[in-house]
């Protein structure tokens, strides 16, 4: 395994980006807290910008704003993964050289795109933007958001760049995690980003997760990934996956920020909503929402209409 690789193992947080004034205004305290509360509960790393943090929804200068905070206040406690994904691979960069003079640990690129980009473009993305930073660079491959699916043997090649060091594998395809083990020859760590598909994706020997329902349910996170890479307790994981399931395929079927942020309201750390034209959950779903939280133990189990 590289070296730009060995730090970005195990739960990495995929926090939610804190707003106030319905979406319109960073909440930077609340970051500050929702940090702590992470960090708190276990997790490897912690991840702004990624899809669960409304990437793609705040301007340049309020990620730089959202970057720069979170890893002042972490502080070394943890890795920090700034996403910075971007249309343009310029403001990508610059984003990326951002991150890495005020101490980010890595930054992790999602290609975003109006038009469908070649294999040869999407190459020289990550080559323009790797070659700008010396920090670990990672390829995130999210086709069910983005319309771009990044397939093992392009992730290879992009893997020949000497720091580029790790992979959030989103597909939901778990078959990409062996297929890209083999084509990297292991030199990459690869980090699971299909909640619903975390049991299949630790089985098929990922090295970490990049989990949006961290944002939901961090302990049981921590506790899930345990059991199945230190303890190797399949028949445990199955079994404490159980009622995280449902919640993770909610997350899906919704939307991660969209949930995230409605669960984040209803365990008691409110998160703000997402920024326009995005929102949170309606009532309806709410209430299903607040169901299953019930039913994974995280909140008391909602009144029955009389």
């Amino acid at each position: 395994m590289k070296s730009a690789a060995e730090r970005f193992q195990g739960v990495f947080a995929f926090v939610v980006t804190p707003t106030r004034d319905d979406g319109d205004e960073l909440d930077l305290s609340g970051l500050r807290r929702f940090i702590d509360f992470q960090i708190e509960s276990g997790v490897d790393g912690i991840t702004v910008f990624g899809s669960t943090g409304g990437i793609g929804s705040f301007s340049e200068a309020e990620r730089q704003k959202v970057i720069e905070t979170a890893v002042s206040h972490i502080d070394g406690r943890v890795p920090l993964v700034a996403g910075t994904g971007a249309i343009q691979t310029a403001e990508s960069i610059r984003l990326s050289k951002f991150a890495a003079e005020v101490g980010a640990d890595a930054v992790l690129v999602v290609p975003i795109s109006y038009w469908p980009l070649t294999e040869d473009e999407l190459y020289g993305h990550y080559e323009a933007i790797s070659k700008a930073v010396q920090i670990p660079v990672g390829i995130y491959n999210n086709p069910g958001t983005t319309g771009i699916d990044i397939k093992p043997a392009l992730i290879a090649r992009i893997a020949e760049i000497d720091n580029v060091g790790f992979v959030k594998e989103s597909s939901g395809d778990v078959t990409r995690v062996t297929a890209i083990a083999e084509r990297t020859r292991g030199s990459l760590s690869i980090l699971n980003g299909n909640d619903a598909g975390t049991p299949a994706a630790i089985a098929a020997g990922v090295h970490g997760w990049f989990a949006g329902s961290c944002s939901i349910m961090p302990k049981l996170c921590v506790e899930l990934f345990h059991l199945g890479t230190r303890k190797k307790d399949m028949g445990a994981l199955r079994r404490a996956f159980a009622p995280m399931y449902p919640i993770c395929e909610f997350m899906g079927l919704k939307g991660y920020i969209r949930v995230a942020h409605a669960a984040c309201d209803i365990l008691g750390h409110p998160m703000g909503q997402p920024r326009r034209p995005i929102r949170s959950l309606d009532a309806a779903d709410r209430e299903t929402l607040t169901q299953l939280l019930a039913e994974a133990g995280l909140c008391a189990r909602p009144a029955s209409p009389s």
